[in-house]
């Protein structure tokens, strides 16, 4: 369950933006309130903001600490950190690290902090606390190449000359099967999801697809596409295996490709994947099978395509679902529809949670959201400086009408038209 993520020095973020999900003391719709051992979280968070407020640059932030924790152990000596980059339009923090922070609750269920600071060529901070009470237990803290351990000095301390100065030691000490960080390693790096990248997400969902639990995702997506009044009776897919062609009389030219020649790649079986839709169209005995393939349907229907196996595993393992521009390509009914899913407890039974970025005001609602729920990027553009603020910070009624106040620019975060009059 995650808790707060906080970002400093990252592209628009000049000064630390902290996306807090722990509940303030507003009593309204408890159902969007995740518990877990004694702790709170809200399961929904919308974010709004004009063109290029730094909605995206925030999710960037999220999905490049999520992978730098899960690729740190293949990062190869004096390797660049290519994921960290700094606000630009300061000389100074060009120059300084990029930092980052996630407090969470783990399969555990004891709440950590974990937070590192990087710039393109090494770690410069990183630390890790735990809280069994009140008062954090320090698993490490680390200065650039300096280490202190409390408790754990004995396992961890040997660990560190297995570490390297562009490497997280919480990966390091993990690929030794350290029980003290293994919990909250496997946490980051399997229980948050980001979709700000529609072809690698597109490859992932495929991956889900062709698994042992294939028909479980496929029964998943297909209720979704049904639910959303979708005419799609049934989803097939099939892998099928094949070999580059050349024209009968023609020879691969002799090129060499990662020390291979084209001919010995095209020697080599190719995946294919096929995946089609079945429409039944007509009434009673009336009615007529039709076979499309994906491509040949819309791209709001992709689009649940690829949220379907990962939607399945968030509400199954309770994962932390982060979406940039929800609303692409879906209509508004259906982002209601995934929305819904997550504040019933009855599908979200493990605690999954859904944060995105959205420029519909038809969702802006207080019969939907709590103020702690929704928050607004706003851009300096003087400074060229992000802001990140919830509408629980403004002075807002239970009562107002909240799309009306942020379409009329009480809350800020929308686009200013020159020379224009809406």
């Amino acid at each position: 369950m995650l808790i707060q993520f906080s970002v400093k020095n990252y592209m628009s973020f000049k000064e630390k933006a902290v996306l807090a999900l722990n509940p303030s003391l507003d009593t309204d719709h408890p159902e969007n309130i995740n518990e877990k051992n004694g702790y709170s979280a809200t399961n929904l968070i919308a974010i709004y903001g004009a063109n290029a407020s730094g909605k995206t640059s925030l999710f960037k932030a999220m999905t490049a600490a999520i992978n730098m924790v899960r690729l740190s152990n293949i990062m190869q000596v004096n390797q660049s950190i290519g994921s960290v980059i700094p606000f630009k339009f300061d000389a100074k923090t060009v120059e300084e690290p990029s930092e980052f922070e996630f407090i969470f609750v783990a399969d555990d269920d004891i709440r950590y902090v974990y937070g590192f600071a990087a710039d393109s060529k090494r770690i410069t901070e990183e630390y890790l606390y735990q809280y069994k009470s009140q008062r954090p237990t320090i698993i490490f803290e680390r200065t650039a190449e300096k280490y202190e351990f409390k408790g754990q000095k004995t396992i961890l301390e040997p660990l560190v000359r297995f570490n390297t100065p562009n490497k997280l030691f919480l990966a390091t000490a993990t690929n030794w099967n350290t029980e003290s960080t293994t919990v909250p390693y496997k946490w980051l790096s399997e229980k948050m999801v980001t979709f700000t990248d529609t072809q690698s997400l597109t490859d992932l969902a495929l991956d889900l697809y062709k698994s042992e639990k294939k028909q479980d995702y496929i029964s998943f997506t297909e209720g979704l596409l049904q639910s959303a009044d979708i005419n799609i009776s049934k989803i097939s897919i099939d892998v099928k295996k094949t070999k580059m062609q050349y024209p009968v009389g023609i020879q691969a030219p002799q090129v060499i490709i990662n020390g291979q020649t084209l001919s010995a790649i095209a020697a080599q079986e190719i995946e294919q994947i096929e995946v089609n839709t079945e429409h039944i169209i007509g009434d009673g005995d009336d009615q007529t099978r039709y076979i499309l393939g994906m491509g040949e349907e819309s791209l709001g229907t992709n689009q649940l395509f690829i949220l379907g196996p990962f939607l399945k595993d968030a509400f199954e393992k309770g994962i932390v679902v982060v979406v940039d521009e929800i609303d692409k390509s879906l209509h508004t009914f259906i982002v209601k529809h995934i929305i819904n899913m997550f504040r019933d407890k009855e599908i979200n039974k493990k605690g999954a949670q859904l944060i995105f970025t959205t420029h519909d005001t038809s969702l802006l609602s207080l019969a939907t959201f709590r103020r702690d729920q929704v928050y607004f990027t706003e851009k300096n553009n003087k400074t060229g400086v992000s802001d990140l603020y919830s509408l629980d910070e403004l002075s807002v009624r239970k009562t107002d009408n909240i799309e009306k106040g942020y379409l009329l620019g009480r809350y800020g975060a929308i686009p200013y038209i020159r020379g224009e009059e809406l």
